[in-house]
């Protein structure tokens, strides 16, 4: 709804008083008494005020509703996410969410100014790193040595001018202690062409993989920790999940295509054995170096040939991670009033935990209907209490003016007492003023937990996540990371495998709106295209314009199978909205994964980026 202007406002009603009153038009100004104008225009003002009140009240109601009816894990800020390359000293050490790596970044201030801001990264889940890394990779008859990301490639001198055998990798493993285990160590590739992803990460989980000869189990994706089944039992007794796990679970969906887990005994130790193959068709003279290293031989499907495994890139030591930090307080909760604010300068993505001096938990609260549910909390962003969105420090500076207008109108009595408490009144309305510059606007934002407690004046231990939002965003593959949390984890050669992507402030109205219609219509489930379309809208938020959905044909992934039906999504971009070729290649991954997972059709998903009309 549009707001008028005071003048059109005035200028509307003149026009009706000149018609009621038979004055022409071309008239107005000359037949109308000043008097009559200025009580229009006043009356014109206060219409102006109704008018926009009754907006930001209609706005706050909105608001309000889609709050409280938006569920909890789409809403509020996300955290940006990538995956690390991280090192430990011992020969095997496990990471937790609890080590923590930080990223300076430099930032845009107010003023237009730059500083620098420390972006932190903990692990998405404990993962299993090892001091040893992937030096050479041998495909056909090319060696491709890596430090880092960056690799040199050079032609391998062959006996008998045969190549290796095709749609193979050989992965050379270099120990950095005499004995390393790699039983539940995750291996990350990557497939640097954009082209011939799908094929790739579909036929990965179908290659056999040997260690010195000997064939090695291994499950696709990343390790199923005990820990995420402890989670996984306690979500379903407490019937739902809170904000985290689902983050988690949607970062990890993203991530897995692109992991293998060893499973069964594989033990770096002795002298390396070289594979029969590099002994017969290699001139180990020539390249004396691949008798230093361990070898993980790696045979794919026939579909993917050398051609695209010339373009993948293997590492040990990858891990996803979370741009999120955790922090903790205590509070001792007051008489009747069972409301803990959590004040942070980052953005507040959710709780940790939350336990109180004799050990028991405080879970998060899942039906609201409940009245009685000692031990349980629930998140509270802002709308606490009569304050609304409005900050403490605007109704002070309201309080203020007030005052001062109320003391001005009581000095003209001249009453002795009434002047000195007018004037006293005045010395602590300056005092007041005087504190509140002192206060500033800062970069803080408050979030309330208010809780049920086990008992009155309970003393509680919180502890909450943090992030920093869209500053997480665009981190290039190759930065340097340095240990803040972490003492069995060296403090050089830790580095971002890939950018950054997906973190997000708070939503706006119009990004609320979005997430609220596609949980209304769908809860997690896609059946129709408007569900398909609500979802693509809610990825997207300002990038896309419009999305069709229509039926479609495309080559199956798999070996026995041609032309298969399918499912064509076109994002038309907005022009308005710069997005580079990576981001749009990360949301359609990210739209795959959701579909994959929430979606009951059969049929595969196409998504192509389409030019406007």
């Amino acid at each position: 709804m549009n707001t008028e202007s005071k003048l059109q406002i005035k200028n509307r009603m003149i026009k009706k008083a000149a018609s009621l009153w038979g004055v022409a038009p071309n008239e107005i100004e000359s037949s109308f008494d000043p008097i009559v104008s200025l009580l229009i225009s006043a009356c014109a003002s206060e219409i102006e005020k109704l008018s926009t009140e009754f907006q930001n009240s209609q706005s706050r109601v909105t608001e309000q509703l889609i709050q409280l009816m938006t569920p909890e894990m789409v809403y509020g800020a996300k955290p940006a996410h990538g995956i690390i390359y991280v090192e430990p000293i011992e020969a095997k050490t496990t990471i937790t969410s609890e080590h923590l790596l930080f990223y300076k970044k430099r930032v845009k201030t107010a003023n237009a100014g730059q500083d620098v801001k420390n972006v932190y990264f903990s692990a998405l889940q404990s993962s299993v790193l090892v001091d040893a890394c992937i030096k050479a990779v041998v495909c056909k008859d090319q060696l491709f040595e890596y430090e880092g990301k960056r690799k040199t490639v050079s032609n391998l001198k062959m006996t008998t001018g045969l190549d290796l055998p095709p749609s193979t990798l050989y992965l050379g493993i270099k120990p950095g202690h005499k004995k390393i285990d790699l039983t539940d160590v995750s291996l990350y590739f990557e497939l640097m062409d954009m082209k011939g992803r799908e094929l790739f990460y579909h036929h990965l989980k179908n290659a056999d993989f040997f260690f010195e000869g000997k064939p090695i189990t291994t499950n696709p994706g990343l390790q199923r920790i005990t820990r995420q089944n402890e989670f996984t039992l306690r979500s379903v007794v407490a019937a739902g999940q809170n904000k985290s796990q689902y983050i988690e679970e949607q970062v990890r969906s993203f991530y897995n295509p692109n992991f293998v887990t060893i499973t069964s005994k594989a033990i770096l130790n002795g002298d390396p054995e070289l594979p029969k193959e590099f002994e017969k068709l290699v001139d180990l003279k020539e390249h004396d170096q691949l008798e230093q290293l361990h070898w993980i031989k790696v045979v794919f499907p026939r579909v993917i040939d050398d051609t695209i495994l010339k373009e993948v890139f293997c590492s040990l030591n990858a891990v996803p991670a979370l741009n999120r930090r955790w922090q903790s307080m205590t509070y001792q909760l007051k008489d009747y009033v069972n409301i803990i604010p959590i004040n942070t300068q980052e953005l507040f993505l959710d709780i940790k935990s939350i336990s109180n001096t004799a050990g028991k938990n405080y879970s998060l609260k899942q039906n609201e209907l409940s009245q009685d549910d000692r031990g349980t909390f629930t998140i509270r962003r802002d709308n606490v209490g009569k304050l609304d969105s409005r900050k403490a420090k605007e109704y002070l500076l309201h309080l203020l003016d007030l005052l001062k207008d109320e003391s001005a109108s009581f000095s003209v009595f001249n009453n002795d007492f009434l002047q000195a408490t007018i004037k006293e009144l005045n010395q602590n309305i300056a005092l007041l003023e005087t504190k509140i510059a002192d206060i500033g606007y800062g970069n803080y934002e408050t979030s309330y937990v208010s809780i049920i407690p086990h008992r009155k004046k309970d003393t509680l231990l919180v502890e909450y996540w943090v992030t920093d939002g869209e500053d997480g965003n665009q981190i290039k593959q190759g930065n340097t990371l340095n240990v803040y949390q972490g003492s069995d984890l060296k403090q050089r050669g830790n580095m971002f495998l890939t950018t950054t992507l997906q973190g997000k402030n708070n939503l706006n109205m119009d990004e609320r709106l979005n997430a609220y219609r596609r949980a209304l219509l769908s809860r997690n489930r896609i059946v129709t295209k408007e569900d398909i379309k609500a979802l693509c809208y809610e990825i997207c938020a300002t990038r896309v314009q419009n999305v069709t959905v229509t039926k479609g044909f495309k080559t199956a992934i798999h070996d026995q199978k041609g032309l298969v039906p399918s499912i064509d999504i076109q994002l038309e971009p907005n022009n308005k909205t710069r997005t580079t070729e990576p981001e749009w290649d990360a949301i359609k991954s990210n739209i795959l994964t959701i579909l994959e997972q929430q979606s009951l059709n059969v049929f595969p998903y196409r998504i192509s980026i389409i030019s406007a009309k």
